[in-house]
């Protein structure tokens, strides 16, 4: 069994700032999971490190699993 298979639906249709191994951050709506990629929506682009300067990304995000660094769902 996948990881990820024990927490469906969970996190998905929440809004949560995704953590990136490269340092970069995002905010959006966790829309779906497809191995191995997680798609985003209504997202921003977060660029220092208190979050407080955000700017809006336009369609869809797609972010490959690996590349995760932690999940804060808010």
């Amino acid at each position: 069994m996948n990881i990820l298979d024990r927490f469906r639906p969970y996190p998905e249709l929440k809004t949560g700032i995704i953590n990136l191994k490269s340092g970069t951050s995002f905010r959006g709506v966790i829309w779906r999971l497809v191995e191995p990629y997680m798609v985003l929506r209504n997202v921003e682009i977060l660029q220092d490190r208190d979050h407080a300067e955000r700017h809006a990304v336009d369609g869809e995000v797609i972010v490959k699993l690996s590349d995760i660094d932690f999940i804060q769902v808010v």
